[in-house]
């Protein structure tokens, strides 16, 4: 849900999660799916995989970014 609720803590917020994951992206434009999950996770030890990758499937439902051959290509930011 992209509603935050009142009490809800908003480094949980998957917007939050999604800024954190275009940061990783942009040093290099381009990574690879699993390079850039583990170091996520490494980074950001509070959140867990799915979070990753419901970060990474907002970005992809806004078109922010592409998959391609299992590289995560950053588009309009």
């Amino acid at each position: 849900m992209i509603n935050a609720h009142i009490e809800m803590d908003l480094n949980q917020h998957i917007s939050v999660v999604s800024a954190k994951i275009i940061d990783l992206i942009q040093n290099g434009n381009e990574m690879i799916l699993e390079t850039l999950m583990r170091k996520f996770l490494k980074t950001h030890e509070l959140y867990t995989p799915d979070q990753f990758m419901e970060g990474l499937t907002f970005l992809f439902s806004i078109g922010c970014l592409t998959i391609q051959e299992y590289r995560v290509v950053l588009v309009n930011v």
